[in-house]
């Protein structure tokens, strides 16, 4: 997740990194998602540097057809994000880039004032996010994203509270 994807052979044997004609400017995630009835990726890149957050969709056909920066205060650290059959789900939570940390070789770690918040993003208006605060904790991975029948998003994740996460990361 730290740079751009890379092309295999049917093998597995590496061709080289992609970054879709000069057009991917970001790193890619770990988790993209394929919308099962579109058949396109949907995907983002974080990064220590502005922009800290940016979606990518490509189309079905493999072409990188959307790219849009998602506004977060700082460099924090996405892992994962969901898709349901409306929006993309973005998890803005306080486990934060420094340069100070890198120095001691793990970047990422627990900053109580970062806040924490979960963005809601329609798929058809890339970027115009809709932010909901919530109580501080880190979530690596989501287990999936749906649309109730009453129009909310609902979102399946395991996640660490604030002295787990921090003991988690102090033991890398």
């Amino acid at each position: 997740e730290s740079s751009f994807p890379h092309v295999v052979t049917p093998d597995l044997e590496t061709v080289g990194v992609c970054d879709f004609d000069g057009r991917l400017t970001t790193a890619m995630t770990a988790h993209p998602k394929t919308d099962p009835v579109t058949g396109e990726l949907h995907f983002f890149g974080y990064g220590v540097l502005p922009p800290f957050l940016t979606y990518h969709r490509l189309s079905a056909a493999g072409e990188l057809v959307t790219s849009a920066e998602i506004a977060v205060p700082g460099p924090t650290m996405v892992h994962d994000f969901a898709i349901t059959d409306r929006h993309a789900v973005f998890l803005d939570l306080p486990m934060v880039f420094s340069f100070d940390r890198l120095e001691l070789g793990m970047p990422f770690g627990w900053d109580d004032a970062y806040g924490a918040r979960i963005g809601v993003m329609p798929l058809d208006r890339p970027g115009e996010v809709r932010w909901f605060d919530v109580e501080p904790n880190y979530v690596f991975h989501v287990g999936n994203a749906h649309t109730d029948a009453a129009g909310r998003v609902v979102l399946d994740a395991a996640r660490y509270c604030a002295a787990d996460a921090v003991a988690m990361w102090d033991g890398i």
